[in-house]
């Protein structure tokens, strides 16, 4: 019985070894490999790892459906956000039929959609940390919501990047699309 309780023991810990190594390793997170994307940009383009990602900054004489349509989707960056959510914005977001993500954001995309809302009053999802929100409405009047956030909450280069990656993955998988007339 000596010997079973040793075996035991051993096996025990082992099996904790295993535990403990196999969750302190960090994730290697995978690079989008997708086709090439031209992304417009409210504010200054992120620097990215992938070479087929082009961004192109706009300014707000720019943010009309009309004038994006060139483009496979706009990032909004942080600084750019409550002129973003303006009245006279709101149409763009239905209109464009592309999607749009609001880069340090936690507010979801209410505020830019819903032209009484200012961005200032707008509250914070509650209970999550999102480091982005997506959001597209097709032609066909359908919407649509992605919500990204940071590996274990920690912002840094490579969890950032890896926010970026995702959402380039979502961009491909949901190409703008308008109805030709």
């Amino acid at each position: 019985m000596n010997s079973f309780k040793k075996f035991a023991a051993f096996i025990s810990i082992v099996w904790l070894l295993f535990l403990v190594t196999g969750c302190s390793t960090d994730p290697q997170f995978e690079l989008y490999k997708g086709k090439n994307l031209s992304i417009a940009v409210l504010g200054g383009g992120p620097a990215v790892k992938e070479q087929q990602v082009e961004f192109q900054e706009i300014s707000f004489d720019e943010f009309n459906a009309e004038a994006l349509r060139k483009f496979d989707a706009v990032f909004i960056t942080k600084e750019n956000l409550a002129e973003a959510a303006q009245s006279q914005y709101a149409p763009v977001y239905s209109d464009a039929h592309m999607p749009f993500f609001f880069l340090e954001s936690n507010t979801g995309e209410y505020p830019f959609i819903d032209a009484d809302l200012e961005y200032k009053d707008a509250s914070e999802i509650p209970n999550h940390n999102y480091y982005a929100t997506g959001y597209l409405k097709t032609a066909q009047q359908e919407e649509k919501t992605w919500t990204y956030g940071l590996y274990k909450d920690e912002v840094n280069e490579e969890n950032v990047q890896e926010v970026f990656s995702r959402i380039f993955k979502t961009i491909e998988e949901n190409p703008k699309n308008i109805l030709e007339n």
